[in-house]
């Protein structure tokens, strides 16, 4: 039976390869635009209003590319492991607090404020999947502030 399935094709095993194809599509162009709003805001360092929205969008073009590798249920659920839960929340409440200064028209130095503190939430987040991340990261900014 099986040998009869593998000339005629395993349409299960082709749906599988279309749908994880499809992942990497959507994870490229994710990916990509999360990285071109990013190096656009660069170019927009002089203008806060500017950077900290195309940098914001970068980040969350960025976090919707991850959620295309292992799928949005499972990133959520990473996301919300207490392990990384509080470092989650406060990354994407950095972001949504960034957007609203932007559109509010907020002070500029509160915006720049938001953008340093996104930052280093992304840091915090990132180093949170990595074993013992948080504790080096913890580690390199110590001995950087105690210099």
């Amino acid at each position: 039976m099986d040998s009869i399935k593998s000339l005629l094709g395993n349409k299960e095993e082709e749906k599988d390869q279309s749908v994880w194809d499809d992942r990497i599509i959507g994870f490229g162009i994710c990916a990509g635009l999360g990285l071109f709003f990013s190096f656009l805001g660069f170019l927009f360092l002089t203008s806060p209003s500017s950077f900290a929205f195309l940098y914001t969008v970068g980040n969350i073009s960025m976090l919707c590319a991850t959620g295309f590798i292992v799928g949005p249920t499972k990133q959520i659920k990473n996301m919300a492991q207490p392990t990384r839960a509080i470092c989650a929340v406060v990354f994407v409440l950095s972001m949504v607090l960034t957007l609203v200064a932007v559109f509010q028209d907020w002070s500029v130095i509160f915006i720049i404020i938001l953008i340093i503190f996104q930052f280093c939430a992304l840091l915090y987040y990132t180093f949170s999947y990595i074993p013992y991340g948080r504790e080096c990261l913890r580690g390199i900014c110590g001995s950087v502030v105690s210099v």
